[in-house]
């Protein structure tokens, strides 16, 4: 048995389509100039709604048109990536047992049709299959601008037969008179299940009761959430209710047994978390103006079905499911051998698993479900209390995998330094005075002689004044001098960086010829003749009326 990849890298198509979504957006959802320039704002106050402050967020919250184009332009987007990868790994495909017949799809909570969106995107040999889509949200506008952006991305391929559309405006939990070959409620389980309200057993039995009573004989379930605790505990509650109703796992459960990872005070919790880097650019450049910038997407997830698959390993081996990333391990290693260690969680039947490979690079991809053998005694980790899982291989390969290749280092410049250690370098420097920047000298009118420091004129000096030296300055208030330093005389003194006084530069300027601007003539004009209050005044004297009169 070969590993199975759950989330495998975007394919071009998907890519492609995605990177042009902003265009049917705008056909669907025109945008004004200064909308756009408030919409990173927009997009960071909805995610704080969304995230910490739950608790304020409103049920008609998509009714405000601020908040509406945001999760159109950002919220949308993402999710449509997670979504359009998710459904690449797991292969969805209603109707695949007769695809001439067509298939039904239930979306509870559809929003903008998010999951008709990702599924043209991501899967496009369904364009080609009679499919019916049953959208159900409590919001109206929404859900036409989801149809209408569908419409429009549909036209670049043929149109959007022969899918059909049916929006329906009802709560999540009123039951419909269709069943579903396929059922999706994403990012909506929060809406009926509420964490620490009433008892969560009893409502996740009865909200698992009704979505299987919505499905075919052989029906699926997908239920896809945010990564975080708070969603994983209500998914494991729902996970809980299914398996009493018959309904049996697919996706990500490798087994029956009751959920090591439900999200439960500070236990672990199921979620994945995928590389984003394939995300548009455009994508990218506005979760960076909304300073949300995403190296990873996560998110939870539970595909269920009547049927199920078969959940048996080989003989003497069990099946294991990769959930986390990889970390180093603590302690060491036997005698000459490397003393590293890397770890990463995983889920199997005996509970909490910890996978413990010499080698970072083996460690395979989160949601990667593995066959292994398991050791006589397994240990247990101190800290999380996982069973300790080692392997040498991946699991399912012949061969394990290559070492990762080292990393060439950069050829240094020609003439170029290395950089040197903070200790090397020297103590910063105090700035040195600026010195005075030299005046332009001033012109002089020819003939006129230049004056040296030496042959420069002194200034005249000003009045002696009367009293004390006139280097101390007098206190007014009790006619005695003061210690003070005296005063500078008033008037112009002296630059000693010009090669002119002040009053040989002002005496020139008096002397120079003033020049008239260009323009107009001036136009006298003419008072208001005396004795008449609010007569008409004289006309000027080139006004056309003063023409006039001079021909008459």
């Amino acid at each position: 048995m070969s590993p199975e990849q759950l989330f495998p890298r975007p394919g071009g198509d998907f890519l492609a389509l995605l990177a042009g979504l902003p265009r049917h957006l705008d056909a669907a959802m025109p945008m004004r100039r200064q909308h756009r320039r408030e919409l990173p704002a927009d997009i960071r106050r909805l995610s704080h709604l969304l995230t910490d402050e739950r608790e304020d967020l409103r049920r008609d919250y998509l009714s405000d048109p601020a908040a509406l184009s945001a999760y159109m332009r950002y919220f949308l987007p993402w999710n449509i990536y997670r979504l359009g990868v998710l459904f690449a790994g797991l292969a969805l495909d209603p109707g695949g047992d007769d695809p001439e017949a067509g298939a039904t799809v239930i979306d509870l909570g559809t929003g903008p049709l998010t999951t008709p969106l990702a599924l043209w995107m991501a899967r496009s040999h369904l364009r080609r299959r009679k499919l019916h889509f049953i959208c159900v949200d409590r919001a109206q506008r929404p859900m036409r601008l989801g149809l209408d952006t569908l419409t429009h991305l549909a036209e670049a391929h043929g149109g959007l037969a022969p899918w059909r559309v049916t929006l329906v405006k009802s709560a999540l939990d009123a039951r419909l008179r269709e069943k579903a070959d396929l059922l999706v409620m994403a990012n909506a389980l929060n809406e009926v299940l509420h964490r620490g309200e009433g008892d969560l057993l009893e409502d996740s039995e009865a909200l698992a009761g009704r979505l299987c009573s919505g499905l075919t004989p052989a029906g699926q379930l997908l239920v896809v959430e945010p990564g975080i605790r708070p969603s994983a505990h209500l998914l494991s509650a729902l996970r809980r209710g299914l398996l009493h109703r018959g309904l049996n796992p697919l996706a990500p459960c490798p087994h029956t047994e009751p959920c090591p990872m439900s999200g439960r005070g500070y236990t672990a919790w199921c979620h994945f978390n995928f590389d984003a880097a394939a995300a548009p650019a455009w994508l990218k450049k506005l979760s960076d103006e909304a300073r949300l910038a995403k190296d990873n997407v996560s998110l939870s997830f539970l595909h269920f079905s009547a049927r199920g698959r078969k959940l048996d390993a080989g003989a003497g081996k069990s099946l294991v499911r990769a959930v986390s990333g990889p970390f180093e391990l603590p302690g060491s290693a036997p005698a000459g051998e490397d003393a590293r260690r890397y770890g990463q969680y995983a889920c199997s039947e005996r509970g909490l698993t910890l996978l413990a490979l010499p080698k970072k690079h083996l460690l395979p991809l989160p949601g990667t479900l593995l066959e292994a053998a398991w050791p006589d005694a397994p240990e247990q980790d101190a800290k999380s209390g996982a069973l300790v899982l080692p392997l040498g291989r991946i699991p399912g390969l012949d061969s394990p995998a290559p070492e990762a290749p080292a990393l060439a280092e950069a050829p240094e410049k020609a003439g170029r330094k290395p950089p040197r250690l903070p200790s090397e370098r020297p103590a910063q420097r105090e700035p040195s005075p600026r010195k005075p920047k030299a005046r332009k000298p001033a012109q002089r009118s020819a003939g006129a002689p230049a004056h040296t420091p030496d042959t420069r004129p002194a200034a005249r000096p000003g009045p002696k004044p009367a009293g004390p030296a006139a280097d101390t300055p007098v206190d007014k208030s009790a006619g005695k001098p003061t210690d003070r330093p005296a005063a500078p005389p008033a008037g112009p003194a002296e630059d000693p960086f010009a090669e002119t006084s002040p009053q040989e530069m002002a005496r020139e300027r008096a002397s120079r010829p003033t020049k008239k601007k260009p323009g107009r003539p001036a136009v006298k004009k003419v008072s208001k003749p005396k004795g008449k209050k609010g007569g008409k005044s004289a006309p000027k004297a080139d006004s056309r009326a003063a023409r006039k009169a001079k021909k008459a």
